[in-house]
Parts: structure tokens; C-alpha cells; sequence
């Protein structure tokens, strides 16, 4: 081999080295990353209320939605558990991400501890036949708050007489069981106790209960009718109306039933007593006027002044838990429905707008739903809506008769001090 050509196959020799030096010791290729689903939202510190629209979205790695084989899975994780599918079949978006709303139901768990669990599928590159999963939670948790309970009358099935039920996140449980009827229940301040009206000593006369519906106490005896409890916001009294005296008037009691006192005295009816949130005062029906309106006074029975003014009738006051607002039912538009005023009486306007009786409304206790009860559906039943009219639910969809809705009531209201004049409460009633 002569000079030139060892130069030649020198200089290829310098090469290649060259080239299997930079193919042992540079960058390593780039590898296709492995597919993956990441929750974007929700990543915690969020509060998602019953009965809200709430948005949960998500994004993919190393894979595109339009790759996605079937739907995304929800799932949502309760103290690092499985807790409930929220839906199976959420569409996967498209390109890079996705979303799906959730309309969280009005009565739902509660908890502080509460995260997303996102899982998709994707073809198999080892197994064209098989799926892949890839799968991912939400980094931090989030609240669901409580909604609360209602308790209602209600028929059960084979009985022509009303009991006591209740409506949480655990379904509907059956309170009380009396061959008597059992009817208007009021929760106390803190949820503990449910006063109601019963017949099963004849006539009615107010009773309270445990929440659970045990240790039944009978608080007013006489041989006239007691009814509309409505406790004060700090448990320690309750106002009724009774016709003891001829026609229905307001008293006052304590919470066991001792210290009777009259608070109106009117030829006509004041009945529907209804506390406002801060202890100062309480709303009332009358027909004082002629017809039946709205009042409101003192809780010591002073001050008695009207709120409404319209020639048909006004019934059921109930303030919002922020005592600004006064819900109520009125028959002014042909047939009964729910109204909304300032706790001064302006700003009237209907709030519901179905064709059949809508009656007794009753606050959620974050105070953005009304429940009530009508025959929208044929029979009585619950609903809830916004105060925008929106989001009409059914809470009870059952085929018993269902009435008289309470909505348990905000807990942790700062009360003003009531400081009671003697001179203007009436007279003391003494006990049977």
C-alpha cells in the first residue's frame, strides 16, 4: 500500500473514531414521553356547595384526546378512598385537554377531605387488542360543605295520617310514627332538637323531639289548638300561635315549655310566627285588616307594624338566614306562590312560577335556595330553587303527600342582647 493511500484510510480511521465517540458519549435520543392524564382543576383549597356547577378539567401528556379510546372516568376520592363515581362517561376534549361540570347534588356527603380521580384509556402500543390506563388525583383536597337537613310532614304508605320525616345526605328517614297526625316541624338554632305539632292528645298541642326523632316532650296542655313553633336563634324560647283565647293570637314560651305569654291581642287571627336571625324581632300573619297580611314587631310583642298591602292573601313569612330578605307565599297571582321582600316590605316580586299551589317556603342555610312544597307534579312534594327562579329541584319525588318543609337553619349567627321591657309583655298564661 503506498503513502497516499495509507493517508486515506488514516483520515477514515480519524473519522470514524470521531463519529463512534460522538454516538457512545453525546445525547441520548429523545424517547416518546409516556402517556398521561393530569388533573388541572380541582387542586385544592376550593369550597364546592350542593347544588353548585362545578367545573373539573384535566390535560394530556404524550398523548392527544382524539387518541383517547372510549370516555374519561371521574371518580371522586374521600379520605384517600374511592367514594363515588361522579360519571363514567365524560367526553375526553380534544387536542391537549378536556373538561367536564358537575352538578353537585343538593344533598351530598360533606367533608374536608375530598379529591378528583381522572382515568383514561388508550390503545396498547405492545397489544393493538388491549387497552392501556393511565390514571391521575388531584394534587390537593377540597370541601364539600354541608346543605343541611329538611324535615317534613308526610304521609307514609297506607296511612292517612302525617309523621315527621327528614331529607339529608343520607336520604329520607321517618321520624315519628302516631296514629295522629304530626305536622309543621321547626329545627332549633344548632340542629339538636325539632319542635312540631301533634293531635295524638286530641288537639293540637306542641311537642319536641331529639333530631333522631327519640325522647318525644309535650310542651303546651290546654283544650285549644297550639300551633306554628318557630324557635329563637339562640334555642331558648319558642313562638306559636294558639287560639285559647277565642281566635288564633302569638305567644312566647321558653324552650320547656314554662312562662307562657301572650305577645298579640286582636279580634282577628295573628298566627305564622317566623324569628328573625338576629332575636330582634318577629314576622306574623294577620287578618287585622281584612284580609290576610304580613306584619312584623318586637319579639317583646311591641312595635306592631304591616309589610304587605294587597287585597289577596299573604301567609308564611320566613326571613334569610342574613335576615335582610322575607320569603312568603301569596295567593295574589290566582293561585298561591312564593314571594321575595326586603325585610322592610319593599321590592316585592314572585319568585316561583309554576301553575299549581306553591307554599311554605323555608332558607337554605347559606341562604341561595328556597324550598317550598307543591303539586307542580300531581302531588305535594319539596322543591328547591335559586333565588333567580333557576334550578328547580324535586327533593322528594315520592308518591306519599309531602308539606310543610324546614330547612335546618345557619348555624353561628351573632345574636344582638334582647333586652325585654316588662311593661309591654301581656299577661303571664299559667299552665294546665
Amino acid at each position: 500500500m503506498n503513502n497516499k493511500s495509507m493517508g486515506i484510510l488514516g483520515i477514515g480511521l480519524i473519522l470514524a473514531g470521531f463519529l463512534f465517540c460522538g454516538l457512545s458519549s453525546g445525547q441520548p435520543e429523545e424517547s416518546t414521553p409516556t402517556p398521561a392524564i393530569i388533573v388541572n382543576v380541582p387542586n385544592g383549597g376550593n369550597a364546592w356547595a350542593p347544588g353548585t356547577a362545578q367545573t373539573i378539567s384535566w390535560r394530556y401528556e404524550g398523548i392527544r384526546a382524539e387518541e383517547i379510546v372510549g370516555e374519561v372516568e371521574i371518580a371522586l376520592i374521600k379520605g384517600g378512598r374511592w367514594h363515588a363515581n361522579i360519571t363514567l362517561d365524560a367526553p375526553p376534549g380534544t387536542g391537549t385537554g378536556g373538561s367536564y361540570v358537575w352538578e353537585i347534588p343538593l344533598f351530598h356527603s360533606q367533608g374536608n377531605d375530598f379529591r378528583v380521580r381522572l382515568t383514561a384509556h388508550f390503545e396498547n402500543p405492545e397489544d393493538p387488542l388491549a387497552d392501556a390506563a393511565m390514571t391521575d388525583d388531584s394534587d390537593g383536597d377540597f370541601t364539600i360543605p354541608t346543605s343541611g337537613r329538611i324535615a317534613f310532614a308526610s304521609t307514609s304508605s297506607g296511612s292517612m295520617t302525617a309523621d315527621i320525616y327528614v331529607r339529608d345526605e343520607g336520604g329520607i328517614r321517618q321520624l315519628t310514627r302516631d296514629p295522629a297526625d304530626d305536622l309543621s316541624p321547626a329545627w332549633s338554632p344548632q340542629w339538636a332538637k325539632i319542635a312540631f305539632v301533634s293531635r295524638r292528645d286530641r288537639n293540637f298541642e306542641i311537642y319536641t323531639m331529639n333530631a333522631d326523632g327519640t325522647i318525644i316532650l309535650r310542651l303546651t296542655s290546654n283544650s285549644a289548638d297550639d300551633k306554628d313553633p318557630a324557635w329563637s336563634p339562640d334555642g331558648a324560647k319558642i313562638c306559636f300561635s294558639s287560639n285559647r283565647d277565642g281566635n288564633d293570637e302569638i305567644y312566647l314560651m321558653k324552650a320547656d315549655g314554662t312562662e307562657q305569654i301572650k305577645l298579640t291581642t286582636n279580634s282577628a287571627d295573628d298566627k305564622l310566627p317566623a324569628w328573625s336571625p338576629d332575636g330582634t324581632k318577629i314576622a306574623f300573619v294577620s287578618g287585622r285588616d281584612g284580609d290576610y297580611e304580613i306584619y312584623v314587631m318586637n319579639a317583646d310583642g311591641s312595635e306592631q307594624r304591616r309589610l304587605t298591602t294587597m287585597l289577596e292573601a299573604d301567609f308564611e313569612p320566613a326571613w334569610s338566614p342574613d335576615g335582610t330578605k322575607i320569603a312568603f307565599s301569596s295567593s295574589r297571582d290566582g293561585s298561591y306562590h312564593i314571594y321575595l321582600m326586603n325585610a322592610d316590605g319593599t321590592n316585592q316580586r314572585r319568585l316561583t312560577a309554576g301553575f299549581a299551589d306553591e307554599k311554605h317556603p323555608t332558607w337554605s342555610p347559606d341562604g341561595t335556595r328556597i324550598a317550598f312544597y307543591s303539586k307542580t307534579e300531581g302531588n305535594f312534594e319539596i322543591y328547591a330553587v335559586s333565588l333567580d327562579g333557576s334550578h328547580l329541584t324535586n327533593l322528594t319525588n315520592r308518591s306519599n303527600a309531602d308539606w310543610d318543609p324546614a330547612w335546618t337553619p345557619r348555624r353561628g349567627m351573632r345574636l344582638k342582647v334582647l333586652r325585654v321591657d316588662p311593661k309591654r309583655m301581656k299577661t303571664k298564661i299559667k299552665r294546665d
